[in-house]
């Protein structure tokens, strides 16, 4: 379990202890998002029975992403180094360049496995949000504007950074090719043939829209709940397999 120190007082007055208060608050999010991605970790392990190979494994790479994040909450971006990432995780530099480049690597990979958490749950999930096997979703979309609504203090420290946008063309790019397969099993079609290009185009529209809506959805300031940006999204959705 990774522990995050509470930050001592410095003096400052009101300023000071406002700050220490929003450091705190941060903090505790930040121990909330842990549960929630244990909690999908949790589902897709007793799914895929991974050997002890695979759990050291994720466990490594959950203590290095939770580091990350309680990083990016303490200091700019562009200060964050992989030792520091190494000091406050307990990974060795060998361990964790033989999973990583960079902690921009880090990040991306780890964004896209938590998409892939997501979309498991979906089956995992049965009955979803609407009903049916995975609620007739194509896209986990209330679990992820749930996910970023508890860090959007870590996300927007990305967006100061300029790194947001290719978190976010990455995510668009990976969700798309769940989509595609979800848009082909709700329209009674494969992955391949005739419909195969349409389907393409239209995976690609729905998950840049998405992610669109994700940051329009942070910027101002989380105006829906994610379960109403859900139905909105499927809605939007489902208005264009009737047209096809």
């Amino acid at each position: 379990r990774v522990r995050v120190p509470l930050p001592t007082s410095t003096g400052g007055g009101t300023m000071g202890a406002e700050s220490g208060n929003r450091v705190v608050t941060d903090q505790r999010r930040t121990h909330r998002v842990v549960a929630m991605v244990n909690k999908h970790h949790r589902i897709v392990r007793e799914r895929a029975g991974p050997s002890a190979t695979d759990r050291r494994v994720e466990r490594t790479q959950q203590a290095l992403t939770f580091a990350l994040v309680e990083l990016a909450l303490s200091k700019p971006w562009s200060k964050i180094t992989v030792q520091d990432l190494l000091d406050r995780a307990g990974v060795g530099r060998s361990t964790f360049y033989s999973h990583y480049r960079s902690k921009e690597d880090l990040l991306l990979k780890s964004f896209v496995q938590m998409l892939d958490l997501m979309d498991a749950c979906l089956d995992g999930d049965g009955a979803g949000t609407s009903g049916g096997a995975g609620g007739g979703r194509v896209a986990a979309v209330a679990e992820l504007f749930q996910h970023v609504g508890e860090v959007t203090a870590f996300h927007r420290a990305l967006a100061r950074a300029h790194v947001l946008e290719r978190l976010f063309l990455v995510g668009a790019q990976h969700m798309s090719r769940h989509i595609e397969r979800r848009l082909a099993a709700l329209a009674g079609e494969g992955s391949s043939g005739g419909g195969a290009p349409s389907l393409a185009v239209a995976a690609q529209a729905h998950a840049g829209s998405l992610f669109a809506l994700l940051r329009w959805w942070i910027d101002q300031a989380a105006p829906h709940s994610p379960e109403e940006m859900d139905r909105m999204f499927h809605a939007l959705v489902r208005g264009g397999l009737r047209g096809r």
